[in-house]
């Protein structure tokens, strides 16, 4: 089954777009919008989250998540340590405190336009473009054919590249 939204966004964000955005937010809300872009979980995926999902080192951060509609179960997704996500590791109990339609709302007002499974497409397109799909399915949980439903359009102008190159 596909992500029920209209109109799928298909152009990628990097980093730096997506580091923008967040300027002047409020920190619970920037540390909201980096797990949705770094993990590319469902929003009550990530507002599901509490304390004890977390687990810190100086340069990474291990959030184990609870999959939800199908997905299986992951190891925990470890996301870089960044200042806005530092937060993450100073909390209490829940750590989102906040509906799936406010964390829809964050995401749209923020970022005009998109969608919570804009960052879900984003993120796994990302990792299928440098990893194998047994690492999009072991990092998403997802079935290997539900995959294609979260891949964004790609640049392909590099399988020409290596074809003349095959020719010599």
């Amino acid at each position: 089954m596909s992500p029920a939204y209209n109109k799928k966004i298909t152009r990628q964000m990097n980093y730096e777009e997506f580091e923008r955005g967040l300027y002047d937010l409020p920190q619970d809300r920037q540390a909201f919008l980096s797990v949705l872009f770094f993990a590319g979980v469902r929003v009550s995926e990530a507002l599901a989250l509490n304390s004890n999902d977390i687990s810190c080192t100086p340069d990474t951060i291990y959030i184990q998540f609870f999959r939800l509609k199908g997905s299986k179960q992951t190891d925990p997704i470890p996301i870089p340590r960044t200042p806005v996500l530092s937060w993450l590791c100073n909390q209490e109990g829940k750590l989102f405190s906040w509906c799936r339609k406010t964390g829809y709302n964050i995401v749209n007002r923020t970022f005009t336009g998109l969608y919570p499974h804009y960052f879900r497409m984003n993120r796994f397109t990302d990792i299928a473009e440098k990893f194998p799909l047994a690492t999009v399915v072991s990092f998403s949980g997802l079935n290997p054919l539900s995959v294609k439903y979260y891949l964004a359009k790609v640049d392909i102008k590099r399988v020409g590249v290596a074809l003349r190159e095959e020719i010599g």
